[in-house]
Order: C-alpha cells, then sequence, then structure tokens
C-alpha cells in the first residue's frame, strides 16, 4: 500500500506514452513535451458496466504507468503493449468510440503536485477539463483527495469479476474469489479480508459497492488507528459512489460531488495553505 505524496515523480517519469511518446522512458519530469501533457490531460471516454465514463488519461494509471515484464522476449511484449495502448487510446479519445471494458485501474490525486520539480506538471492542471480534476490537481489536501481510497481503486463490470483472476491480495489470496464470495447489495459496501494467521499484523480487506446498472467499485481497506476497516469501507464507498455520479459521468455536478465529499474526508484530515474548501462549522451555520 504505497502512498502518493511524491508520486507524481515516480510514476510520471516513467510513463509509458502512447504513439510516439512511447518510444522512451524518461529519467526527468524535465523531458516531458508539451505534447505530453495535452495528451495526460486529455479526456478518455470509455464504458464499463454499460455506464459511460469520463476521465483524464493521467488519472487512468493501468494504461499509462509502465509495467514490468517477466517474458523471455520483452521487446516482443513491449511491441505488443505499445499496439494495445495506441488502440485504446484512439478508441477512447472519440467519445463516439469509446471503447466497453470490463475494469478500469483510477486513481485520483494530486497530478500536477511534484516536491522535488513541480513546473513540468503543473502546466497540466490549467488543460484538465473539469472541476474535479482542477480541485486536486496541484492540492493534496483537497476535499476530494482526503475523501477517496489512499491508493488506486477499480470500477468494474460486476458480470466480469474474473477480470480480477489474476489480481492478488497483500495476503496472497485472489481478488476475484473474494469478489464472487460477496452478496453486493444497493448503497452498501461489502468486505471480505484475507485470512491473517498473525493477529499483530494489519488484515487487508477488499471492498466491493454497486454503483448503478452493472457498475460497481473494488478496493482494498484495512483497519488503522483512526478507522475500522467496516468504517473506512463505508465512508470510501459512499465518496466513490458520489465521484461516479457527479464527477465523472457525461456531465459533472462539482457542487454536488463536493457538498458529499466535504461530510466524508478521512478521520483526522489535514487543511492545506490553501484553506479548508468545505468552509469551517461557523461559516455553514449562518
Amino acid at each position: 500500500m504505497t502512498r502518493r505524496s511524491l508520486s507524481s515523480f515516480v510514476f510520471l517519469a516513467c510513463l509509458v506514452m502512447l504513439g510516439t511518446i512511447l518510444e522512451s522512458c524518461s529519467p526527468s519530469p524535465k523531458h516531458v513535451s508539451d505534447a505530453d501533457i495535452d495528451f495526460l490531460a486529455s479526456d478518455a471516454h470509455v464504458v464499463v458496466g454499460g455506464v459511460p465514463l469520463v476521465l483524464p488519461f493521467i488519472s487512468l494509471t493501468g494504461y499509462v504507468a509502465a509495467k514490468p515484464s517477466f517474458s523471455l522476449n520483452r521487446q516482443q511484449d513491449r511491441q505488443a503493449a505499445t499496439d494495445r495502448l495506441e488502440a485504446f487510446r484512439k478508441a477512447a479519445s472519440n467519445p463516439q468510440g469509446a471503447p466497453t471494458i470490463d475494469q478500469l485501474e483510477i486513481e485520483v490525486y494530486a497530478y500536477g503536485w511534484n516536491d522535488l520539480d513541480p513546473q513540468p506538471f503543473k502546466r497540466i492542471c490549467t488543460q484538465l477539463s473539469r472541476q474535479w480534476s482542477k480541485s486536486v490537481c496541484d492540492d493534496p489536501w483537497a476535499a476530494l483527495k482526503q475523501a477517496m481510497p489512499e491508493n488506486r481503486f477499480y470500477v468494474v463490470d460486476d458480470r466480469k469479476f474474473d477480470a480480477f483472476d489474476n489480481h492478488f491480495t497483500v495476503g496472497a489470496e485472489r481478488v476475484s474469489d473474494q469478489l464472487h464470495s460477496m452478496q453486493l447489495k444497493v448503497n452498501e459496501a461489502s468486505v471480505v479480508c484475507d485470512r491473517n494467521l498473525d493477529p499483530s499484523k494489519t488484515t487487508f480487506c477488499t471492498a466491493a459497492i454497486p454503483i448503478k446498472q452493472h457498475l460497481a467499485a473494488v478496493w482494498t481497506v484495512w483497519d488503522s488507528t483512526g478507522e475500522t476497516r467496516s468504517r473506512q469501507a463505508e465512508r470510501e464507498g459512499k465518496a466513490i459512489t458520489a465521484f461516479v455520479r457527479h464527477a465523472i459521468g457525461p456531465s459533472e455536478d462539482f457542487p454536488a460531488l463536493l457538498a458529499v465529499v466535504c461530510e466524508l474526508k478521512k478521520p483526522k484530515s489535514s487543511v492545506g495553505p490553501g484553506g479548508n474548501p468545505c468552509g469551517s462549522p461557523i461559516s455553514k451555520s449562518r
């Protein structure tokens, strides 16, 4: 479970870009071109579980982050990956040609925030099309960021849980098995935990919640000093549901999203230098 406070440097410095961008992986974010930024900030259009979704490419970690190859023919693997990503880029860039996919990996974090060298990626913030993405782009303390899961999460067609056959939990259990064992209910997060034989270690769990039509969300929860895994699943399930309904559908309703996530921030959430976007309790009551 890796924190992402510095992830914009590590993650974006090793992008597998599409088309001509895919030809190299720069060791420094200073080498990212305007074309790279334009692509990352542009909208991807996809359909999952019968639900059309719109997100910036930079939030789709599974489609732009470099992944290790364990094949004996890495060059062939890279070419095949390049071809798949290029096909996805072309399809997802066209609202009328939005591809239907079984699952989508998403991460909400400060896309333009870089503790080591902020300049190259801060340019992305002004080019994002939606207010939710701009609200988190250069603000790690944004209300949406503090309400959503700490790490990546997935939206998935609830008829295609086999898409998680090759996904394993911290305890080396198959995520698809945990999902198939759940009895999903509308507006209710379900949780199945790893079998933990050592009570001194943190138990990690798979959480899932149906959102609309055949679209469900899947993510990881665990007990912490400030929040039980059940409470975390309940809170983050509501935040993800609001995110899907108000942020990444065909149209955005940012005020509605903000009203929900301001009530769902994680315990002991901190306020950044820009102040509290949700306002103080006193200002709310007036």
